[in-house]
C-alpha cells in the first residue's frame, strides 16, 4: 500500500511558512528584513514551525546525543516516530567580520556533514522517510553570502563546483564563476524536483526542491 512520503508533508508545510512570513513582514525593506533575520530568528524558530503541523506526534531532538560511546549529536532535529520520519534543519544567516566583510555563520563542513547523513540514510533504504531542510530569509544579494560555496580565500572566490552540485536552483551570470556571480533561477528552478544523483560518486535517488520566488520573504531548499 502506498503512503505519503516525507516530501509531500514538507512541501505544504514550507509553503504555509512562506505565506506566514510574507504576511508578517509585508512592506519590509531588505535591510529591515535582514535585521529581523539576524536579531529575532534562530534555527529553533524554523524548527518549531516545521514541526507544528505534526502536533503531538513530533519529538524535537535538537541538541540530543545518540546512545553511542562517543555520544555524538543526533543528525536530525525532528523525529515523527509513528511515521519514522527524520528531519534535519539548518537556518542560514551571515554576520559582518572585523574587516567589514560578510561571512556565513556556519562553515561548509557543517553542511557537508548533514548532506552525508542524508545521503547515507537514502543509501540505507530510507527514501521517503528522511529529509534535510535549509531555510533562509530573502534579505541578501546573493545566496553565496549565506553559505560558503567558494574554494580558496578572498571575498569572492571562484565557485567550488563540487559544492555547487548540491544547489541546482542557482544559475551562473559569468564565466569563470565567482561566488558573487550566482543567482536564484526563479523562472526555471522554483518548485521543480531535481535529481542529485552522482554527487561524490554516489548513485542513488537523491532529490532537491527549491521553494520561493523573488517577492517571498523566506526561501527553502528541501532534500529528500
Amino acid at each position: 500500500m502506498r503512503r505519503p512520503t516525507i516530501d509531500q508533508y514538507l512541501v505544504s508545510t514550507c509553503l504555509l511558512i512562506i505565506d506566514e512570513l510574507n504576511i508578517s513582514y509585508k512592506g519590509y525593506t531588505k535591510e529591515e528584513l535582514k535585521r529581523e533575520a539576524d536579531e529575532k530568528f534562530n534555527e529553533m524558530d524554523i524548527t518549531v514551525r516545521m514541526g507544528y503541523p505534526f502536533k503531538q506526534l513530533v519529538h524535537y531532538t535538537v541538541g540530543e546525543s545518540s546512545k553511542t560511546k562517543k555520544e555524538k549529536k543526533i543528525n536530525h532535529d525532528l523525529y515523527i516516530e509513528q511515521k519514522d520520519f527524520k528531519i534535519e534543519i539548518k537556518y542560514l544567516k551571515n554576520w559582518k567580520t572585523p574587516s567589514n566583510t560578510w561571512t556565513a555563520t556556519k562553515t561548509w563542513s557543517v553542511f557537508q556533514q548533514d548532506f552525508d547523513w542524508f545521503m547515507d540514510e537514502i543509501d540505507a533504504g530510507n527514501k521517503g522517510n528522511v529529509a534535510f531542510v535549509i531555510g533562509w530569509f530573502n534579505c541578501v544579494k546573493s545566496f553565496s553570502q549565506l553559505i560558503q560555496l567558494g574554494k580558496g580565500s578572498g571575498a569572492y572566490p571562484l565557485v567550488d563546483e563540487k559544492k555547487l552540485l548540491y544547489f541546482p536552483f542557482l544559475k551562473r551570470t559569468k564565466e569563470p564563476t565567482r561566488t558573487i556571480d550566482l543567482e536564484y533561477n526563479y523562472e526555471a528552478a522554483a518548485y521543480r524536483e531535481y535529481n542529485l544523483n552522482f554527487i561524490n560518486n554516489r548513485i542513488r535517488n537523491y532529490n532537491c526542491m527549491f521553494l520561493g520566488n523573488e517577492n517571498d520573504k523566506f526561501h527553502f531548499a528541501l532534500y529528500y
